[in-house]
């Protein structure tokens, strides 16, 4: 949960500065801060990346009372110290009376300005979710994972919804940082850099929400990339005869130790056919799970004709071992893209399977992970 917290950590560090100055009466901010206690508390501003103490008030009654004059609105912390101040938004000409009852956020009371109540509504209910996740009672790590994963999906949309439904309030700057993945939140991040432009002082702000935007940019390259590769892919295999039902294209390689083996010797057994390398990082990444996948259905019928694309046969022996490919069917030419098998199959890169039934027809493209695991359930 280090994205829910980040904001407010990094408004923790502090330095001194002067007494109250003069005020005047227009564009000012009023603040009511009522908290009992016998120490000074502190109005601090944030400038850059640190928050400076610039007022102080002592009181009798418990009020203190704040004027701060600024044309924008902008962040502020008030308390006895950073770690128990309430962070909350100054505006021109506006007012809050914030009441800090024992020093404890759940009881918080805020009146006045909406910005601040809206404010502390959502920090109030960030806290809820930080407490949920920290209470999840699970007795294994994965049952646990998605518990908490579900709970932060939740958050994830209440921040959505929080942003569309106060587009023009200078409270949504702060789910700047709660943002988790920013290409679902394309729209959102819009709102809130209009409202800095709009309605905030500190202009560096925008630059922050220009990064996410950049991220976005790259990220939907990428996907546009992706799937312009997937459909060529898709017309390469058409025109290669590899749809699906059709029949797979005989393989016939040499093994480590020079012993032919062919694609079509393994008809009667569900075949994965994987091509893969030593130096490509995706398909060591995979490689665990076809070990678990081949050793839970090999009885069944399920094996594995990996064809290599290494160029070096000591880094393709080498892969072999350490990622414990125990399955018999290993082939190379060690002509790394140049090999006859990738061209009869169309690969321009791996990792690359297909999957292939007790009939020798293709009956799935690049299965992996979960979606490997339900085919093979389907099928055998």
């Amino acid at each position: 949960m280090k994205k829910i917290v980040s904001i407010l950590l990094l408004l923790i560090i502090i330095s001194c500065k002067g007494e109250k100055a003069t005020i005047n009466t227009e564009n000012n901010y009023h603040l009511e801060f009522v908290q009992k206690t016998d120490n000074y508390i502190y109005l601090f501003k944030i400038q850059g990346s640190n928050p400076i103490k610039i007022d102080s008030s002592k009181s009798l009654d418990e009020v203190h009372i704040f004027n701060i004059e600024l044309t924008k609105s902008d962040i502020y912390l008030v308390g006895s110290a950073p770690d128990k101040s309430v962070l909350f938004i100054a505006s021109p000409d506006e007012s809050n009376r914030l009441v800090f009852k024992n020093e404890d956020y759940s009881e918080l009371d805020v009146s006045g300005d909406s910005t601040n109540i809206l404010l502390q509504e959502y920090f109030k209910y960030r806290n809820g979710i930080i407490s949920q996740i920290q209470n999840i009672n699970s007795s294994s790590q994965e049952s646990k994972t998605i518990a908490q994963n579900l709970i932060i999906t939740k958050y994830q949309e209440y921040i959505r919804n929080f942003i569309s439904e106060n587009r023009n309030s200078p409270s949504i700057l702060m789910m700047l940082g709660e943002i988790q993945n920013p290409v679902e939140f394309k729209t959102e991040l819009g709102y809130i850099k209009n409202v800095i432009i709009e309605k905030y002082e500190n202009q560096t702000y925008v630059n922050e929400v220009d990064k996410l935007l950049e991220r976005i940019k790259q990220q939907e390259s990428f996907l546009i990339q992706q799937q312009n590769r997937v459909e060529n892919e898709e017309n390469e295999r058409k025109k290669l005869g590899l749809n699906i039902g059709a029949q797979a294209p005989e393989i016939t390689l040499k093994d480590p130790k020079g012993n032919i083996k062919s694609l079509s010797s393994l008809k009667g057994k569900v075949v994965l056919l994987d091509f893969w390398a030593s130096w490509c990082k995706p398909c060591r990444a995979e490689n665990p799970n076809v070990v678990r996948l081949y050793n839970q259905y090999k009885e069944k019928g399920f094996t594995v004709y990996s064809v290599s694309l290494d160029q070096k046969k000591d880094k393709w022996l080498e892969a072999i071992s350490k990622d414990q490919l125990s399955w018999p069917n290993h082939v190379s030419e060690l002509l790394g893209w140049n090999s006859t098998a990738g061209t009869k199959y169309g690969i321009t890169s791996i990792p690359k399977t297909f999957l292939i039934d007790k009939s020798g027809k293709i009956v799935g493209y690049n299965l992996k992970g979960a979606g490997l695991e339900k085919k093979l359930a389907e099928i055998l």
